[in-house]
């Protein structure tokens, strides 16, 4: 029997304009998004509706990331970086009319904590991570790295600390070999707790560099690998959770995958594999967070699912009538039984060894039913994507 064409299980109504950006965040409990004409939405997986809506940039939405379950940074191309707080008290006030329904660019925003001014004229977002490779709790606003183009320098790059929003290093373009403007960054910390940058450029070149600590002068970057996987240029790139290896994908069909385990060998290439889709134009591609599984969005309107190991593609997920933007992939969360982890609910009394406890009511039966949709929510395999529709397609997959 011929198997029927995969749809996706869920659509998001509501932007009215092209998505370009979409990050599940506080443990898969939401997805925000962002389109063409600045606007956020922040929707509930449980109910798929919106949570909170408003006009956050006055430019296309180009990322969206979260810091904390209860902050949201989003960069635009009005050449702003914001952190929004979106504390569940403080979106429960926020207007929930969509762009598609008559919303006002005056709606009430949340809580703007910070703004400071970034380059967006290279089409490329910005990247964040922690400043110290410790661990941290969801909870703790750790200091961050923000890493984004230089404003003069379209080859170079840029590094800001979060909060203070002052510039704390900077890589220089290569004027030797230009590389044409940077298109693609991923900053982060490897399993030696060494702080990478691998960036993507505009001639299909990828570079990686580490920062190399000196006593008496500022934190310096060192190239430890170049290659060149594409003819056209890089679109997008991600690093594996693991950080053993990253891929990226361009303008043209290719697809590349390196290592990451990594010398101060000097332009030494780790290119392990370089697959020719004969699909041009995937941008937008993001890993699972199991590592197994990567998504790209299509110029072409369909997003594709392929095998980190194999590289070979799997689905074709075909239902947006033009071109795909963005993707994003929930958290695979692992099973340890604690089904509430990402829900954002009151805490109950703890009624063991107290005599004086009051008896706590049985749930209502819509109690039930809501409780076990959030449940539900949080351990759906979601990918998320977004196309110039201004839809955004949720699919249960693998």
């Amino acid at each position: 029997m011929e198997q029927r064409p995969a749809v996706p299980t869920y659509v998001l109504r509501g932007h009215d304009a092209p998505i370009h950006a979409l990050h599940y965040f506080c443990r898969n409990a939401y997805l925000a998004s962002g389109d063409s004409q600045g606007w956020l939405v922040i929707w509930s997986l449980a109910t798929k509706r919106p949570m909170a809506v408003w006009k956050g940039h006055e430019g296309a939405v180009m990322a969206i990331r979260h810091w904390t379950n209860d902050r949201l940074v989003s960069h635009g191309r009005d050449h702003k970086l914001c952190v929004w707080q979106v504390r569940s008290q403080d979106i429960a006030v926020l207007d929930t009319k969509l762009p598609g329904d008559g919303a006002h660019p005056d709606q009430a925003q949340p809580w703007l904590l910070h703004s400071m001014p970034v380059n967006a004229l290279n089409f490329c977002a910005f990247s964040m991570c922690d400043e110290t490779p410790q661990e941290h709790s969801d909870a703790e606003a750790a200091p961050q790295l923000i890493a984004s183009p230089n404003g003069l320098d379209s080859g170079g790059i840029d590094m800001f600390q979060l909060p203070s929003k002052r510039r704390v290093s900077q890589i220089p373009s290569d004027k030797i070999s230009p590389t044409g403007m940077v298109m693609a960054v991923f900053l982060f910390h490897d399993p030696s707790s060494r702080l990478l940058l691998v960036s993507g450029y505009e001639d299909g070149q990828v570079i990686v560099h580490s920062q190399q600590e000196e006593t008496n002068a500022k934190s310096k970057w060192k190239k430890l690998m170049s290659s060149k996987p594409h003819s056209q240029p890089i679109l997008s790139l991600d690093v594996s959770p693991s950080r053993g290896h990253f891929i990226t994908s361009g303008a043209d069909a290719t697809i590349a995958k390196f290592a990451l385990h990594l010398t101060d060998v000097p332009d030494e290439t780790r290119l392990e594999k370089a697959v020719n889709t004969k699909h041009a134009g995937q941008q937008s591609l993001s890993i699972r967070s199991d590592g197994k599984i990567f998504a790209t969005a299509g110029w072409d309107g369909l997003v594709r699912v392929y095998s980190v190991k194999t590289m070979k593609e799997l689905a074709v997920l075909q239902w947006h009538k033009q071109g795909c933007y963005a993707t994003d992939f929930a958290a695979i969360e692992p099973d340890n039984g604690d089904v509430h982890a990402g829900t954002v609910t009151e805490s109950e009394p703890d009624i063991s060894g107290s005599q004086s406890a009051e008896v706590v009511p049985r749930p209502t039966a819509l109690e039930l039913i809501k409780r076990q949709r959030e449940e539900k929510a949080l351990r759906t395999h979601w990918l998320a994507a977004g196309g110039k529709d201004g839809k955004i397609s949720l699919w249960d997959i693998y």
